[in-house]
């Protein structure tokens, strides 16, 4: 029994938390499980068979001709997913391959196979712990890889770590791929699916530019191929990026653009997101009004039980923009506004929006000049340091560093301002203030 066997082995251990030395015992030792898994030597019969009950697993074995017929497959459901997607079609499809264990007799279709469903469980959210074993055997096995496996792997692994918000990661494996792009063959989908993915990395490394070049790139594939809710999404990218170069004019002209395309083509389920960009932009201008008149367009559009998140983003906007203006009574109302939202979510919507109960408790302890303020903005900075937030991290221990000073507590403002200013640095990719 030889192909991919040892490379499942290896998987499905992981994937189960087992050690070498626990799957190897009463079997053969764990230097010879080790080559195994390494696919340098193939087991006997005698040492596959129980590795594989241990682990209670079944492989298929097909001929080469219905292995080459799975990986189309597999690729035709990966093209689909990417442009269309539709995470409840793609969960569903991905049933018939999650339930399979396919010993693949070409090594080529086995990299293939799980480089697209590494994708695929990115697109349907799966949780990070259920793909890790994914994630480690595909980069054990990259020095088997041809440049567009590589290509794939490396685009792979930067939507991983952006998911994770390891951005700078991120942004590094997606240039690893950049640097392959003319190595290999690629279709036009493909390309643009990846200057997407690049422009989303550049943006969140606060490279503007680069986003912008590469969001023009998608647009355009997807425009002339009638791919419009692709196309919004490249077109918020690129206002976005605008909007963060203090280029205003140009980031109103994209939103109102992505706006158009959803009005003409009747997709609603944008409308709330445009409106929040549009209000988010009259906000970084200072016009008040008119950015509570856009969040409150948005928030029409976030009624239904899926929009809780949406919702409360809205909702952390208009506090917000209250907040501004120092207009106490209107923060409280909102805040309560969200708190009563999150008791209509889900369970699982409340692990989505825990980060808004510590949001709405800061401003809600600030207008009313609560007397657990200090310990409500300390527990928020933690959370955020827990999950890796540093925009927030930075924002409340500024926040909490000025209330220290105004109250004399210089040590104390001391340390926040402290923290505020290494995650600036950070940011920055620095560690001399001379380099500011």
């Amino acid at each position: 029994m030889g192909g991919s066997i040892g490379l499942i082995i290896k998987q499905e251990r992981l994937n189960r938390n087992i050690k070498q030395t626990v799957l190897a015992k009463g079997i053969c030792s764990t230097s010879y499980l080790s080559k195994i898994e390494s696919n340098s030597t193939i087991p006997s019969e005698d040492v596959a068979q129980p590795l594989l009950k241990r682990l209670n697993l079944m492989l298929e074995e097909m001929p080469l001709e219905e292995e080459n017929k799975v990986i189309e497959d597999l690729y035709a459901l990966y093209k689909s997913a990417i442009l269309s997607r539709d995470q409840e079609m793609v969960r569903e499809s991905l049933q018939q391959y999650t339930s399979r264990k396919i010993n693949f007799t070409n090594l080529k279709n086995f990299y293939s196979y799980n480089l697209y469903m590494f994708r695929l469980m990115l697109i349907v959210n799966e949780e990070v712990l259920q793909i890790y074993p994914i994630y480690q055997v595909l980069i054990k096995m990259e020095a088997d890889f041809d440049d567009k496996q590589r290509f794939l792997l490396n685009l792979n692994l930067g939507i991983y770590n952006y998911l994770i918000a390891e951005y700078c990661t991120a942004l590094e494996k997606l240039e690893d791929a950049l640097k392959l792009v003319n190595y290999s063959s690629f279709e036009e989908w493909e390309l643009a699916d990846f200057h997407n993915v690049i422009s989303l990395s550049y943006f969140k490394c606060n490279e503007y530019f680069n986003a912008i070049n590469h969001s023009s790139k998608s647009l355009k594939y997807y425009k002339d191929n009638l791919l419009f809710e692709r196309a919004i999404d490249s077109y918020i990218v690129t206002g976005m990026a605008y909007k963060n170069m203090k280029n205003y004019q140009e980031a109103e002209k994209n939103y109102n653009l992505a706006k158009k395309l959803a009005m003409d083509y009747k997709l609603t389920q944008y409308k709330g997101m445009l409106y929040q960009n549009l209000g988010s932009l009259q906000a970084i201008q200072e016009n008040h009004e008119k950015a509570i008149e856009y969040y409150t367009l948005s928030l029409s559009y976030k009624e239904g039980p899926q929009q809780v998140e949406g919702y409360m983003i809205t909702t952390l906007s208009i506090v917000k923009e209250y907040s501004k203006q120092n207009d106490h009574q209107r923060v409280l109302s909102w805040c309560e506004a969200g708190f009563s939202k999150m008791d209509e979510a889900s369970i699982q919507q409340r692990s989505n929006i825990k980060s808004y109960i510590h949001h709405l408790h800061i401003y809600q302890a600030l207008h009313n000049n609560s007397d657990e303020f200090e310990a409500i903005v300390k527990k928020g900075i933690n959370y955020f340091e827990k999950v890796h937030d540093d925009r927030h991290v930075q924002k409340y221990s500024i926040l909490l560093a000025d209330y220290y000073y105004r109250n004399s507590r210089f040590k104390a403002a001391n340390l926040y301002y402290q923290k505020a200013n290494e995650i600036l640095f950070r940011k920055k990719s620095i560690t001399k203030w001379e380099d500011l």
